[in-house]
């Protein structure tokens, strides 16, 4: 004995309104009605065609959507895009005793895959009430509650304003839902390093998962930034880089953060040309290395000489070791490529005040810096460092203080801007080994190289 079908005392209609979908009906004037903007003849002729059947409409609300999106791959872009839906009807129906879905279909005329069922539960009818303009889903296109029909049964503007604060209450924890679905794919992305925590403050669909996950999220990109900290030590260890300190000074104003910024655009499209994805940590004047995670440029704007430690200034900007730095809540690797430093005050002063100094040798930290930029009036002076004891004169506590250090900077020409970023990038290109198009020779090849046996005779 074949299974009873069920009873259906509500049903959702959804159909195109090309004629070739309606190819059993004899009259298909309400369907082109329709095309033309009034779906009222057309849901009416429904209610008709059901009525007759015994099957008592007692509510009925349609409305045509027109403006829906579907995003399709394209096979010749090789990527997705969005193309509009074919325009369709939406009909919702309430029956007075209810029917079986193949009686609908039949009573309709149209197939019964175009009949959609309503889930289970008591909020089942309502859910379709608020499909109709898509009231819970705002990742689609949020039609007007003037726009739905309504032909039997309570107004359907007065059922939306009565419903839509509890409709979007739904929306959100439909929203949490999906972002439970979401959040392994996307901690996935960022352990590939595809994703950044820029990318996800600043991308909408990313935002609103990490709101909801934020603490897994965080641990992610933790993670992933140990990772590219101890690819960074490796590389260096292998020699594949030198790591590059560049020291901006000038007066307050004169645009040393954005010639900071400048330069980390033109670092990083440089990191491009050559297959890398870098990212840069700006941080805060204290606590610096708080919200650093493994990225590969470290811009410490205005940073005082007091924020860190003399010891952990030593390794913060030795060019050939990575260390950890001390931070608030747990140690930091310091495993950035390129380091901007930023101040109103030459390197001598700026180190002069960083704790724990007791009659350092101020050189040792020069000798750590790539460049000089002095700006001045709008003229650059790029300085590399040299081995020239000397002495300089700082004001601190209220007196001046002459003090020892065994590197200096070189005096160089006045230049203009874009000359100065091209003389720091080209020192940036050199430090990172961009510019190499041969191998570099390393000890044991020029060992076998000077050995008499591996001559050829």
């Amino acid at each position: 004995m074949g299974k009873k079908e069920a009873n259906l005392t509500a049903i959702m209609l959804v159909q195109q309104l090309e004629d070739e979908h309606w190819k059993t009906w004899d009259d298909i004037t309400s369907v082109k009605l329709a095309r033309d903007g009034d779906i009222r003849p057309l849901l009416e002729t429904v209610i008709n065609k059901l009525n007759k059947a015994n099957i008592t409409v007692k509510e009925a609300y349609g409305i045509k959507h027109d403006k829906d999106e579907v995003r399709v791959w394209d096979q010749k872009l090789m990527k997705n895009s969005i193309e509009k839906k074919a325009i369709h009807v939406h009909f919702l129906f309430k029956f007075e005793r209810g029917a079986s879905l193949n009686k609908i279909a039949l009573a309709i005329g149209i197939e019964p895959q175009y009949l959609e069922k309503l889930k289970s539960g008591r909020y089942g009818y309502d859910n379709c009430l608020a499909y109709l303009t898509h009231a819970k889903d705002e990742t689609k296109y949020q039609y007007r509650p003037e726009e739905v029909t309504t032909v039997l049964g309570e107004d359907y503007t007065s059922i939306y304003n009565r419903s839509i604060e509890t409709w979007l209450k739904g929306r959100a924890t439909k929203k949490a839902k999906e972002t439970n679905l979401s959040v392994d794919w996307l901690v996935e992305r960022i352990l590939d390093g595809e994703v950044t925590k820029r990318n996800i403050m600043l991308t909408d669909e990313y935002y609103a998962i990490y709101g909801q996950h934020k603490r897994k999220i965080n641990e992610a990109l933790e993670t992933a930034g140990e990772r590219r900290s101890y690819r960074t030590i490796a590389e260096l260890e292998a020699g594949k880089f030198k790591k590059t300190v560049i020291f901006i000074q000038a007066s307050s104003g004169v645009g040393k953060t954005k010639l900071s910024k400048d330069l980390i655009e033109l670092i990083q499209a440089s990191a491009v040309k050559n297959g890398l994805n870098w990212e840069a940590c700006m941080t805060a004047s204290t606590n610096a290395f708080d919200e650093y995670s493994g990225q590969e440029i470290l811009f410490l704007d205005d940073i005082k000489g007091n924020s860190f430690t003399v010891s952990d200034w030593l390794k913060l900007l030795d060019p050939y070791t990575i260390s950890p730095i001390s931070a608030r809540y747990h140690n930091k690797m310091g495993s950035a490529r390129v380091i901007i430093i930023t101040s109103t005050k030459l390197p001598v002063e700026l180190f002069y005040f960083a704790n724990g100094n007791h009659n350092e040798d101020l050189g040792q930290f020069v000798r750590r810096i790539d460049l000089l930029v002095h700006i001045h009036n709008d003229i650059f002076h790029v300085c590399p460092h040299e081995k020239t004891a000397e002495e300089s004169t700082i004001e601190a506590f209220g007196t001046n203080i002459r003090v020892h250090h065994s590197y200096t900077f070189q005096k160089s020409p006045a230049i203009q801007r874009d000359e100065a970023l091209e003389e720091i990038l080209e020192t940036v290109t050199t430090n990172m080994n961009w510019n190499k198009t041969k191998k570099v020779i390393d000890a044991s090849d020029q060992t076998n190289n000077d050995n008499p046996n591996n001559q050829q005779k």
